[in-house]
């Protein structure tokens, strides 16, 4: 039987905590939909990847990400980085 190991996780500076926890509470509207973010904001969400695909070409955006917002981060792992 194998053992598995856990090391201890390097502690977070407080100022990157809480740079998580606003671009938690920026996705928190979007639970379950797909979204389109750059520059730390949400520019279009929708219930298909398609949709949000759609629209950023229309508008001529670049560089922009696409993911779904998990419903619930410690459960529903989702597609993530379309």
């Amino acid at each position: 039987m194998r053992q598995v190991i856990r090391l201890p996780e390097p502690p977070v500076r407080p100022e990157v905590e809480a740079r998580r926890k606003a671009g938690a509470d920026i996705l928190r509207p979007y639970r379950g939909r797909f979204v389109a973010r750059k520059d730390e904001r949400v520019l279009f969400d929708a219930d298909t990847p398609q949709e949000v695909l759609a629209w950023l070409s229309e508008q001529g955006i670049d560089g922009a990400v696409v993911f779904r917002v998990p419903v619930d981060p410690t459960v529903d792992m989702g597609s993530h980085g379309m």
